[in-house]
C-alpha cells in the first residue's frame, strides 16, 4: 500500500514537473522571421555525449553540483518508486548526457547536462537540462549549476530538445535559449542570459521569436 501511496505521489509530481516545463517555455507559433536579426546556432540535444566521456575528476564534480537536484528529481522520477537511493543514483548518472557550450572560455567549460531518461523525457525528448560552469584553475577542478534554485524544478532551466547559442558582444557568455516542442506549429523557449554568477531567465529577442516560432527550430538546427 506505501508502495502503491509513494507511486501515486511521484506520478503526481512528476505531471506538475511536465506543467511547470511548459509554463516556462514560453510558446511562439508561425510568423513572419528575420533571420539577420537573430545570429543564432541551433544544436540538438539529441546528440549530445555520454557523460562518462568527462573526465572522472569532471563527473565527480558535476554530480556534486547537482546533489540536490538528483534528491529532487528522485521525489519526481517514477524509475526511483522501486529503487533505493544508491540504486536510483546509479540508474540517474548512467542517463547523463552533456554537451559543451560555444564560446566557452579555456580555463572554463559551459556545460549543458541532459537527464536523457523516457521516464522524464516524454515522447518528444523534452529532457531536463542543467546549465553547469565547469573551472580548472591551479591545477583543481569546480563546477556549479548556474540556474537559481526553482520549487519543483531544482536549478533546471527546464525541458528541452535542443539549444539555441546566441553570442553577445559585451559579455564571453553567451545567451542560451532552450527548445522545447510543444506542438507541430509551436516551439516553446525558455531564454537564459549570464548575470553575474547565474543564467537568469529573460523575455527572448522579438526577432529570435520570430525566427524560431516559425516553425523551422529544427530545420535551422547547425547553421
Amino acid at each position: 500500500m506505501a508502495r502503491i501511496t509513494q507511486s501515486r505521489l511521484s506520478h503526481d509530481r512528476l505531471v506538475l514537473f511536465g506543467l511547470l516545463i511548459l509554463l516556462l517555455a514560453f510558446p511562439v507559433s508561425h510568423a513572419q522571421s528575420n533571420a539577420a536579426g537573430c545570429p543564432i546556432k541551433i544544436e540538438s540535444l539529441k546528440d549530445a555525449a555520454p557523460f562518462s566521456d568527462l573526465s572522472k575528476e569532471d563527473q565527480a564534480k558535476v554530480l556534486h553540483a547537482l546533489s540536490d537536484d538528483i534528491a529532487e528529481m528522485a521525489e519526481l522520477d517514477i524509475a526511483s518508486t522501486d529503487s533505493s537511493h544508491a540504486a536510483y543514483r546509479t540508474y540517474f548518472d548512467r542517463h547523463l548526457e552533456f554537451k559543451v557550450v560555444s564560446g566557452a572560455t579555456t580555463a572554463e567549460e559551459l556545460l549543458l547536462i541532459r537527464y536523457h531518461s523516457n521516464t522524464m523525457c516524454g515522447t518528444d525528448d523534452n529532457c531536463p537540462v542543467w546549465i553547469v560552469r565547469t573551472t580548472h584553475a591551479d591545477g583543481k577542478t569546480s563546477a556549479e549549476s548556474m540556474v537559481p534554485w526553482q520549487e519543483e524544478l531544482g536549478t533546471s532551466a527546464g525541458g528541452a530538445w535542443g539549444v539555441g547559442v546566441l553570442p553577445q558582444a559585451s559579455s564571453r557568455y553567451p545567451d542560451l535559449i532552450l527548445l522545447t516542442h510543444l506542438s507541430s506549429t509551436q516551439t516553446g523557449l525558455a531564454c537564459y542570459r549570464k548575470s553575474k554568477r547565474n543564467y537568469l531567465r529573460v523575455d527572448c529577442p522579438p526577432d529570435c521569436t520570430r525566427l524560431l516560432g516559425h516553425g523551422n527550430a529544427e530545420e535551422a538546427e547547425g547553421k
